[in-house]
């Protein structure tokens, strides 16, 4: 049937529906940074740059599969939350098939556009690094179909309270690609490609696997042809959710790749600091996005319910429990960051620059940790325009600070990680400007079905 979180302890739901997204969240980690490890140690550090340049580019696809489905996910929770099963049903049909058009349409425009992109957005004049990196993304294009799939099953899974499942899904999907990263690139010596074809393969398990549990688990879910339907209403519906949703993701991965094209400024070494740098800042994001996920769920549940009281206890425990994680993990990062930056394989200059990188970051953190659950509040009560105008904010903000701190007041290559202070700073105020008016609470979109 689901898990409801409308009823009971809300720190405690919050918690035990957040800690499966973030151990998931882990494991998806894991593998990014098994595909670093690997290419660093065993192809080269300019291999390892190229492969770095791309995931903010990457980044940019996946936004768009996490903010559709995630909007879509917004509209089965309140519909959960309100318990109109048939709605709910209809929702999720019209979701899934709205998001593999999407999948099949960015998997083809990525693989075609490879080239163009690392020349003309890039902007990477190295050929031993553009050509690797054109590489591995025209592969890794193949695979964001799946990308698209998983994340549709996934966000109406959370939806309907489980949150578990995701977690078994990227297990399977971790193991997979650090075996077949190991045989394609040391056993195989595939280069670049052989990460890209195992990062494809093993997304392609994970979205199979993922599909087969919603269908076999839940009933309502079951999308045979007689239940796979095209609603028009709901498609609008998810639309209206989605788009703003997408819209503060890709506003957060274009403001990446604005920062990447800046990182590229300044040369091979600093591409390499920085792509060492950005894959232990994801893993101090898994607690966050964690509650992120988990307080949007529970507000969508709540709202959808009626009970707009719950999603302000909520929020405020959530904020508690995610800055304890962060201080947490921060601590570590910032003692470890020498010898966690050599597990990639990088001496000398890169070595000192991503322990720069890590360090700042590991101060840095706690302010973004009190930002994003107020955005994922608001997204799950149904006003993602909120969180869209924080994120926003914070895009202008970062990327006008960090070209401002290179360009006229020459603080040279640190001011990629550093602007991100300034940007998530703004962004809190913003949301937390946003969430005191109230819009939050006049989102829900039950009242306006009919069951």
């Amino acid at each position: 049937m689901g898990k409801t979180l409308t009823e009971g302890s809300e720190w405690r739901k919050i918690l035990l529906f957040s800690l499966p997204i973030m151990a998931g969240d882990l494991l998806q980690q894991l593998y990014n940074t098994v595909d670093g490890i690997v290419v660093g140690n065993f192809i080269s550090s300019d291999a390892l740059a190229a492969v770095g340049s791309c995931a903010t580019l990457t980044m940019v696809f996946i936004a768009l599969a996490l903010g559709m489905s995630n909007g879509s996910g917004i509209v089965v929770a309140q519909l959960f939350g309100a318990r109109k099963m048939s709605e709910l049903r209809r929702t999720a049909s019209t979701a899934f098939i709205m998001l593999f058009a999407l999948g099949m349409f960015f998997s083809v425009l990525g693989f075609y556009s490879a080239d163009f992109i690392m020349d003309k957005i890039l902007r990477i004049k190295e050929p031993e690094i553009n050509g690797p990196a054109a590489v591995y993304f025209r592969v890794y294009s193949l695979g964001l179909l799946f990308q698209f799939i998983y994340n549709a099953v996934a966000a109406i899974l959370r939806s309907v309270g489980d949150s578990r499942a995701t977690l078994y899904f990227l297990l399977v999907s971790t193991l997979i690609n650090t075996v077949l990263d190991l045989v394609f690139v040391y056993v195989f010596s595939w280069g670049v490609a052989g990460a890209a074809w195992a990062t494809v393969i093993a997304q392609a398990a994970c979205a199979a696997v993922s599909f087969i549990y919603m269908f076999r688990r839940y009933e309502y879910l079951r999308f045979t042809p007689r239940h796979l339907v095209f609603d028009r209403e709901k498609f609008i519906l998810c639309l209206k959710m989605g788009i703003p949703t997408s819209i503060q993701q890709l506003v957060i991965s274009c403001g990446n790749l604005l920062l990447q094209r800046l990182v590229n400024s300044f040369g091979s070494v600093t591409m390499s600091a920085y792509t060492v740098g950005v894959r232990f800042d994801h893993y101090m994001g898994v607690p966050v996005m964690g509650f992120y996920s988990g307080v949007s769920a529970f507000a969508g549940q709540n709202i959808g319910a009626g009970k707009p009281e719950r999603v302000k206890r909520g929020l405020k425990m959530t904020i508690i429990m995610d800055l304890t994680f962060v201080i947490l993990l921060s601590v570590l990062i910032y003692v470890l960051a020498t010898p966690l930056s050599r597990l990639f394989g990088v001496e000398g200059e890169i070595l000192e620059q991503s322990v720069e990188f890590l360090r700042f970051m590991a101060l840095a953190y706690p302010i973004f940790a009190c930002y994003i659950p107020i955005n994922g509040a608001m997204q799950g009560c149904g006003d993602p325009r909120g969180a869209l105008l924080a994120s926003m904010s914070a895009l202008i903000a970062k990327v006008a600070g960090a070209y401002g701190m290179v360009y006229l007041l020459n603080m040279g290559y640190s001011a990629c990680w550093r602007c991100n202070a300034i940007g998530w700073s703004v962004a809190f105020a913003v949301a937390l400007l946003r969430f005191a008016t109230g819009r939050w609470r006049r989102g829900s979109i039950v009242r306006k079905t009919e069951e």
